[in-house]
């Protein structure tokens, strides 16, 4: 458990906390509410876990994640000149380790453990302007934000029929938020030089709960309706480390210094993670399943956390097909939009994303291990992910000169940016 929390990279955007947990998920893009077939149902629809007989064990993460990210002038002057805002970044990412097992023809009990970064960023650039010139010169600037959540997931399930299947959990949540921020400074010649510097750094953690519920029911043959529902997680204690700072030097007059620290442990009823309902019809046949979801994301604003997002739907398009009794292909279609409702500090984005998967599934037989049968049933899922979004960030211009009047230097100044990642994500199950 150690080892799969321990490792995890940096350096990308994302919207929504939805992860890649089971390889139905990675196969068709997350479009699995009605149709889950594997231990992610206790994230995706707990009512799933009604459908898993004997015992199984499924391991999923991000084998490999590149993005690469264009926000031309994120820095710039007043006179023009921009940074290039060219961004990119690599990782490896474990997300999903879950267990399954029936103690009853008719009831399910699984856990499972979930890792999820609902908005990871890094960016850093540079604007320089030639000495002699009354234009900014030598600005730098960085921000860093990583945003994760753990769950620890137990879901009960009955299967009170082949055609009616009902689940609900509860998951324990582990919620972190580290930002770190600086922007430098430095005029000179015809700019009457000065110095600037301003730094953030602010550390987070806290501890809270959701609960889940959902059902899977087939009204006629060959059709499977789903449906959950998922409680905002409020965290019930915070804890917050973190020191604000910032520096000016006028052309006329003394350096002055600002400086906040805030170290402390309390009592709270923070909001972290959005509520939301997913709904979704699958048709089945001998080939494989078609299945079409949507989901809704709803409100959420916790301001003491950074955090105010609005309404937002999205919808999952994904069919698994069967190739021969031992190999799947897989494909899925999904959008993931922004739920900011503005963009307030430095490095702040609204992106709207658009991506597909692509995929195999390979097993030594075909099905798993049914209650009371002997042998093992192995899986392995190997799925190719791609997104584009588009949207804004939230970058900052400079003056061409140091303010004779002193203050703030840098306004912010929206720009627009453009984000396309691909990556490998692989899941296995073993089933006995």
């Amino acid at each position: 458990m150690l080892l799969f929390f321990a490792l995890h990279g940096s350096a990308k955007a994302e919207n929504s906390e939805d992860i890649i947990a089971g390889s139905d998920v990675a196969l068709t893009g997350g479009a699995v509410v009605a149709n889950v077939q594997t231990g992610g149902a206790m994230w995706f629809n707990p009512a799933g876990v009604a459908r898993l007989d004997g015992r199984s064990v499924g391991l999923t993460g991000a084998v490999l994640s590149y993005s690469r990210t264009r926000a031309p002038g994120i820095l710039s002057s007043e006179s023009g000149a921009r940074s290039d805002g060219v961004f990119s970044a690599v990782q490896a990412i474990p997300r999903a380790l879950t267990f399954v097992m029936s103690p009853r023809p008719s009831l399910r009990w699984g856990i499972g453990l979930f890792f999820t970064r609902s908005f990871d960023k890094f960016f850093q650039d540079s604007l320089t302007v030639a000495p002699g010139t009354p234009e900014t010169s030598e600005f730098f600037a960085t921000a860093d934000s990583e945003r994760s959540l753990y769950h620890i997931s137990g879901t009960v399930a009955w299967k009170k029929s082949e055609r009616f299947l009902f689940g609900g959990g509860l998951d324990i949540v582990i919620a972190s938020q580290r930002l770190s921020e600086t922007v430098s400074g430095a005029y000179g010649e015809d700019g009457n030089g000065g110095t600037f510097s301003q730094s953030l750094n602010l550390d987070q953690s806290g501890g809270g709960l959701q609960m889940k519920v959902g059902l899977q029911w087939a009204p006629v043959p060959r059709f499977r309706f789903g449906w959950m529902v998922a409680t905002p997680t409020y965290l019930v204690y915070l804890s917050e480390e973190g020191t604000r700072t910032e520096s000016i030097s006028p052309p006329a007059g003394p350096p002055v210094f600002r400086g906040t620290q805030i170290d402390e442990i309390r009592g709270t009823w923070s909001g972290v993670e959005t509520g939301l309902t997913r709904v979704g019809g699958a048709f089945l046949e001998r080939w494989g399943w078609i299945e079409l979801d949507l989901i809704v994301r709803f409100p959420l604003r916790t301001p003491e956390l950074g955090i105010d997002l609005k309404t937002k739907a999205d919808v999952r398009l994904g069919g698994v097909f069967r190739l021969t009794k031992r190999l799947k292909l897989g494909a899925g279609f999904f959008t993931d939009f922004s739920p900011e409702r503005g963009l307030d500090e430095f490095a702040d984005t609204k992106i709207n994303f658009y991506g597909c998967t692509l995929g195999v599934d390979f097993a030594n037989k075909e099905e798993p291990t049914e209650r009371g049968e002997d042998g093992f049933y192995l899986a392995l899922s190997v799925a190719l992910r791609y997104s584009h979004g588009r949207g804004e960030l939230l970058g900052l211009t400079f003056p061409t000169s140091f303010p004779s009047s002193g203050g703030r230097i840098g306004q912010p100044t929206p720009v627009g940016v453009t984000v396309n990642e691909i990556g490998i994500n692989m899941a296995f199950k073993a089933g006995f």
